[in-house]
């Protein structure tokens, strides 16, 4: 199985989700977890990563709602060991 190395950023953002229970919101190329803004490509770094799953979608505003899932969690526990 490959190694996956996760970006400082894409642990904060995870950490964020995490500690503070947030949700990362994203529409029209826009992302945000509470108010601090997400690059697009950190969003589908993530995904990609299995590290966030879509929580919900909303066909009125075209709106994402993902969560940190226990692959994600996972990865912070990695993450933090290896700190």
């Amino acid at each position: 199985m490959q190694q996956l190395d996760l970006t400082r950023r894409q642990i904060q953002i995870l950490r964020m989700m995490r500690d503070e229970d947030e949700e990362l919101v994203y529409s029209k190329g826009e992302a945000y977890v509470g108010y601090e803004h997400i690059a697009p490509r950190t969003v589908f770094a993530l995904i990609r990563a299995m590290a966030i799953s879509m929580d919900q979608f909303s066909e009125l505003g075209k709106c994402e709602r993902y969560t940190i899932n226990e692959t994600g969690l996972e990865l912070l526990r990695k993450a933090d060991a290896a700190a």
